[in-house]
């Protein structure tokens, strides 16, 4: 496979997007290369911004090494975001890998003593891992820690109810917090999205939500991966 996967790109960009225009996460470069190379195929210096996020870049690289796949390959990408078979391979090893890989990306040194000291039951790098787990805005002090910051962050999936111009009100399904576990439940909400995101959008599509904006139309094998791997996730943090 060739490093430079367009559609690996497409996916990353989509997803990194909206941190990165609200200034959490990479440079303020990337914004317009991520909305191009989304619209338009056009993906050049998409790798490179990727590299400047500060936890994002080193879970991909994580991945990466742990299946010998390049960084930004569609499996790869997918893997993190949405989660995949690829996490199979995943074992604690590859925890103590990433957390290598966070002090070479400049995550603070005390955050990764703690995590040393506080490991998963079970190591699934995938993204709702590292909001729970390693915790959202933890990394960067960009965010406040708290529930609702583990929502605006996580990737919450549900079905389009309606669309109004640029506005969908989705069903989505969301953390709500019991005692020291979490669960999901449906929350209606209505978010944006960026025009020529969301082509032939309609009513009972099933889209993703990062960060209040409508990311992306998924399809029924993306609502499984996510709907399990979440699953995954809570249930090993319980």
């Amino acid at each position: 496979m060739s490093d430079f996967d367009v559609e690996g790109l497409q996916l990353a960009s989509r997803f990194s997007l909206p941190p990165n225009s609200l200034g959490y996460c990479g440079k303020g470069s990337a914004t317009e290369k991520f909305k191009e190379c989304v619209l338009t195929g056009d993906c050049k210096g998409v790798d490179s911004e990727i590299t400047k996020f500060i936890v994002l870049h080193p879970y991909l690289k994580t991945i990466a090494e742990m299946t010998n796949l390049p960084f930004t390959s569609y499996e790869v990408v997918e893997c993190f975001w949405l989660g995949n078979d690829l996490l199979k391979k995943a074992g604690m090893k590859h925890y103590d890998l990433l957390l290598q890989n966070f002090l070479k990306q400049g995550v603070p040194k005390w955050l990764v003593d703690e995590l040393k000291e506080r490991k998963p039951k079970r190591f699934i790098p995938c993204h709702i891992f590292q909001v729970l787990h390693v915790g959202v805005g933890r990394a960067s002090g960009a965010v406040p820690f708290n529930l609702d910051s583990q929502n605006n962050c996580m990737i919450r999936w549900g079905k389009v109810e309606s669309i109004d111009g640029k506005f969908v009100s989705v069903a989505l399904n969301t953390l709500v917090k019991k005692g020291t576990r979490y669960d999901l439940k449906l929350s209606r909400e209505n978010h944006p999205f960026i025009p020529g995101f969301l082509s032939g959008l309609k009513i009972g599509d099933d889209v993703a939500v990062h960060w209040k904006q409508v990311v992306k139309i998924l399809t029924l094998g993306e609502v499984q991966k996510l709907t399990f791997w979440t699953g995954e996730v809570l249930e090993s943090l319980g």
